[in-house]
C-alpha cells in the first residue's frame, strides 16, 4: 500500500486555529505561569539546530520545520494499513514545551486510537528544546496542530 503523509503546518506560520486564539491575541496580559500559544510567545522554544541570534520569525520557522521533519520521520502510518483501513485520516495534536524545553501534556485525537497513541509517542520523543522566553522569563508554550495523511 502506498502511503502519503501531508502535514498541515502552514497554518501555524500565520495563526493556529483554535477557539481561544482571538482572546489570547487580544489579551497581552498573559502571565508566564500559563502556557503561551506558540504564535504569540516573544521568543519561541528553539529546536537543536535553531540559533538564538536569528530573528524571531526565523526561529519560529526553524522550530516548526524541525517538528514537521521529526513527525514525518517517526509517525508510523503503516499501523492504520495493518488494520486494513484506507482513506484520509486527521490527528489533532496538542502539547506544551515546558520551561525546561521538554514536551509534556501531549494528547491526540481524531484518528484510530493506535494512530493517536503513535502521534503522542512521536511528540514525546522530541529532543529537549532551548526553552521559550516571554516577558524576560522562561515560559511554557502551547502547540495545537493537525497531522493529516492519506492511506491508499
Amino acid at each position: 500500500m502506498k502511503t502519503k503523509i501531508t502535514l498541515l503546518f502552514a497554518f501555524i506560520l500565520t495563526t493556529i486555529s483554535f477557539a481561544q486564539t482571538a482572546e489570547m491575541e487580544i489579551s497581552t496580559e498573559t502571565t508566564v505561569n500559563e502556557p503561551i500559544p506558540f504564535q504569540i510567545v516573544e521568543v519561541p522554544p528553539l529546536a537543536p539546530d535553531c540559533k538564538v541570534k536569528w530573528k524571531v520569525e526565523k526561529q519560529k520557522k526553524c522550530t516548526l520545520d524541525f517538528i514537521l521533519n521529526h513527525v514525518n520521520r517517526k509517525l508510523n502510518t503503516n499501523l492504520v494499513s495493518e488494520l486494513g483501513l484506507t482513506g484520509f485520516f486527521r490527528i489533532d495534536v496538542t502539547f506544551t514545551i515546558d520551561k525546561e524545553g521538554k514536551p509534556k501534556n501531549v494528547s491526540a485525537s481524531g484518528a484510530p486510537e493506535i494512530m493517536n497513541q503513535n502521534a503522542v509517542e512521536v511528540i514525546q520523543a522530541l529532543p529537549t528544546f532551548t526553552p521559550a522566553m516571554h516577558k524576560g522569563e522562561a515560559a511554557e508554550v502551547y502547540f495545537k496542530f493537525p497531522i493529516a495523511f492519506d492511506i491508499q
